[in-house]
Parts: C-alpha cells; structure tokens; sequence
C-alpha cells in the first residue's frame, strides 16, 4: 500500500525541468532547478515506505525526466544484497539505455553491521562503488573508479550520465524500505499462535460430560476464559488498529489531494506561462518576416528597375547603330559626289570612324560590366533572403515541436492524475473490506 501511494505522488515530479523557468530569469537557473530538485528529494524521503513489498529493503525513484521515460517505470526496487545497474546488466529492472551509461555503470549494496544487539533487517548499511568510465553523482559530487565506497542514506539523489539538474541526467532518489521484522517472522509467530490455539484444541477435544477422561475440570475452564479473555483483547487491538490505520489513510489522502492540486495549478500556470512565451516569439517572428518581406518586394523592385534600364541602353544602342548605318549611306554618296574630297579627308574619316567605334564598343563593355555587377548583387541578396526564410521556417518549426512537447506532458499529468485518483479508490474499497472482516471477528 506505500508502495502504490508512492507511485500515485510521483507525478508531482514531472514538472521537474519546466517548474524553474516559471519565474526566475535565465542568469539564475542552475541554482533554482538544483533547490527545486533537492526539495523534491525531500518530499519524498521524508515519507518512508512501511513494508512495500516482501524483500524490498530500497526503492530507487525516478525524478528526472529521462529517468521517469525508462519503460522499466519510475521505481528501481532493491531486494537482494547487490545490485549493478548499467546499459548491459542481466538484470532489465536495472538497465538504463544511453550511450552516456557504461555497460555496469555503478553497484549498490549492503552490509550487515557488526552490532548483535540489533535485529537483522534493521543492522545493515547501504554503499554505492562506481564502476564507470564517466562517473557517478552522488548529491551533485561525482564519484569515479578510484574513488571507495560511499554510503548511501535516505534522501540522498544518484545521477548518472551527468550532475542530476543537467537534461541529459538520470537521476534517482533513494528511499529506505523501514522493515525492522525479519522475513517470515510474522508469519511464524502467527503459525506458533496457530499450533498453540490448535494443541489447545486437541487437548480439549473429548473432554466432557460422559468422557472417559471425565468431566470438564475448574483448570480447563478458567484457562479458555483467559485464552477468550486474550482474543477479545486481540480483536480490540485490531479494531483500534484498523481505525488508526483509517485516520492516516485519510490523512494521508487529504494531504495527497492538496499536493496535486498543487503541483496542478504549478504546472498548469508553467504551461500558461510557455504558451504566452511562444505567442510572443511568433508575434515577433511573424513582424521580422513582414518586414522581409517587405524587403524583397523592395529590391524586386530595384531590380525591375535596372532591367529598365538595360532594354533602354540596349534600344539607345540600337538607334545608335541605325544612325551609322544611314551615315554610311550617305558617305557612299557623298564618295560618288566628291571623289576629290574623299582622297583628301579620307584619313580624318576613317580616323572618326575608329574613334567612334571604339566609343561604342567601350560603352558597351562599361553597359556588360554594370549588368553583371548588378545581377551578382540579385542574385546575393536573393541568397541572404532564402537563409533567412529557411532561418525562419526551423525556428516555427522548433517553436512547434515545444509546443507539442507540453501538450505531450501535460496529457501525461492528467492520464497520471486518473491513475491516483483510481488507487485512492482502490485504497477505501480495501479499507471497507477489512472494516467488514473486523465485523465478522466481531461476531
């Protein structure tokens, strides 16, 4: 029943790498998601699990987010005196896939102290050796090969991978199972009461009215009234018990109630906090993109322009070549006309022509030139505006993926929510029912 109560409180930890970011400012993170972890840690050891399970003297819960994703769940159970966990243990409880975990990462195990004054279950100390190639936290302090044995105590936070606030962390608290009876020890001493009551019996059966042993003796008689004096006493006990085990159930349900509703509203407001976060970013994002847009409309136009330009100068080049032609025309004419003059200034044309022609055709280059020199420029500028839409389009796409990822999370805390709320269900029925088997000991 500790061990479900456990588990029905451990969605409170999920908001563990979003809870921080919801009112402290980016310089103070470190600092408050490791007091966030360390008060989580403490919630939770300061409520030990009384006898979890036959054999469970630990419970390693996961407080990470990588640790809660384990398929394994979000409970390591110690039962036996070693335990390895790593990558490739034979053991799958104890197996933590990530490349960043050595194959048999660490080992954890106890051993009986020396004082025979104690009871078993209660003389044991619990230690934590390294086996690793990156090392082991213990309570942000990272243990390696070299380094001895640690002791291991309730409350106290085991990281592996990297220190237990980083997000790539599996992090673990470790809880003591307070079990001071022995194995079987209940169990035996309810088997003793059991041959004791049935010897009892035995020795009491034929022994009456008409017996051969005779009558029923003064002894015998008084010895039933205390053995019944003993039961009613017993049954009184179990009565009183099971009330008070009633009174903390419903304590222990009102304080749960409380904490979820809590860590509901924590979570909810974080998420509402997110959200406005990211409206605010695509606001932004969705302006700069305008405005880039805007731009490009701008140097479309530029562009535009220049081709203007160009289907002018090639037109003005065009006319040009027109007017030479009907030059031409007219200086043959002019040759048949003046045969005299044309020996004489013969030189001083040809020397114009040439002159013109080396005008034209360096207008022509220079007019080259200029159309490459502007086309570069495009063909740049529409280079730097793609960067910045394929920019634009990763982080919509990233801002999306968040925002799937918090609706992911905050569908896991509801189906959690559902999961406590059954076993508190679970919880009375069990309760109603040895209500019942205490009224039937009654009668």
């Amino acid at each position: 029943m500790a061990l479900d109560e456990d588990q029905s409180k451990s969605p409170a930890v999920k908001s563990t790498p979003n809870e921080p970011n919801k009112s402290i400012s980016p310089a103070k993170k470190s600092p408050s998601t490791k007091e966030f972890i360390l008060s989580v840690a403490g919630k939770l050891s300061a409520q030990p699990l009384q006898n979890a399970d036959a054999g469970v003297w630990g419970i390693l819960t996961a407080i990470s987010t990588n640790a809660r994703k384990r398929s394994q769940g979000i409970n390591i159970l110690l039962t036996e005196d070693e335990h390895r966990i790593g990558r490739v243990v034979e053991d799958v409880r104890f197996r933590i896939e990530s490349n960043a975990v050595s194959a048999c990462h660490c080992k954890i195990h106890r051993r009986k102290n020396s004082n025979e004054d104690v009871e078993e279950s209660c003389s044991s100390s619990v230690f934590l050796k390294d086996t690793s190639t990156n090392g082991t936290y213990l309570n942000w302090e990272k243990l390696s090969k070299s380094s001895p044995e640690t002791l291991l105590q309730n409350g106290d936070i085991v990281s592996f991978a990297a220190a237990p606030q980083h997000a790539q962390a599996y992090a673990f608290v470790y809880r003591e199972v307070v079990n001071c009876t022995p194995l079987g020890e209940g169990s035996a001493t309810l088997k003793r009461k059991a041959d004791e009551f049935g010897g009892e019996s035995k020795r009491l059966k034929g022994i009456g009215v008409g017996a051969p042993e005779g009558p029923i003796s003064l002894d015998d008689v008084r010895s039933l009234q205390r053995s019944n004096t003993d039961l009613r006493k017993q049954l009184e006990s179990h009565v009183l018990s099971i009330e008070e085990l009633r009174n903390e159930n419903r304590v222990a349900v009102a304080r749960h109630e409380q904490e979820m509703k809590e860590v509901k509203e924590s979570v909810s407001q974080s998420f509402v906090n997110d959200l406005k976060d990211l409206r605010k970013k695509l606001e932004v994002q969705q302006k700069e993109l305008t405005e880039i847009s805007i731009l490009s409309a701008e140097r479309q136009e530029a562009i535009e322009d220049l081709n203007e330009r160009l289907s002018s100068s090639m037109q003005s080049r065009t006319e040009a070549t027109e007017i030479i032609n009907s030059q031409k025309a007219t200086i043959s004419e002019l040759e048949k006309q003046l045969e005299e003059e044309r020996n004489q200034r013969r030189e001083d044309r040809e020397k114009g022509i040439a002159d013109l022609r080396a005008a034209l055709q360096k207008a022509h280059l220079e007019s080259q030139e200029e159309l490459k020199r502007q086309s570069e420029i495009a063909s740049k500028q529409e280079r730097e505006l793609k960067e910045v839409i394929n920019k634009l389009q990763e982080s919509d796409k990233e801002s999306r993926l968040l925002v799937e990822t918090l609706r992911t999370k905050l569908e896991n805390t509801r189906e959690s929510l559902v999961i406590s709320d059954k076993k508190a269900r679970q919880l009375e029925a069990q309760v109603q029912e040895e209500q019942q088997i205490s009224l039937n000991n009654r009668k």
